[in-house]
């Protein structure tokens, strides 16, 4: 009986996470808007309606790093002989079905 208990409570556990990834997957961008229309209505602190502060004034003051001169190697030259060129192969195309949804430049656009 524990068991069945144990094997009904992981089930119930994966069932509660799948539904989670498809309700996250599914409304993800209305859920995000939804999310910046909530925050921006609360009431905004009195701190941060003040004049906006300069970054620099912030920003650790560090010395400029002078970088090593580089030295300049000579060629080494190999005994072993030069391997064979690599061939570039053509990707594979990508077959999408049509009811798949297909990302676009604009959709990473911010």
């Amino acid at each position: 009986m524990k068991a069945l208990n144990t094997i009904v409570k992981i089930l119930a556990a994966l069932a509660a996470v799948a539904g989670a990834i498809y309700i996250v997957a599914t409304y993800g961008e209305q859920i995000v808007a939804w999310a910046k229309k909530a925050l921006s209505s609360l009431p905004k602190c009195p701190r941060c309606q003040s004049e906006p502060v300069d970054a620099e004034a912030f920003q650790p003051e560090t010395a400029p790093v002078e970088e090593p001169a580089a030295q300049e190697a000579a060629p080494v030259e190999s005994a072993e002989p030069e391997a064979a060129p690599i061939v570039d192969e053509p990707a594979p195309e990508v077959v999408v079905a049509a009811h798949e949804p297909v990302a676009e430049d604009a959709d990473f656009a911010e």
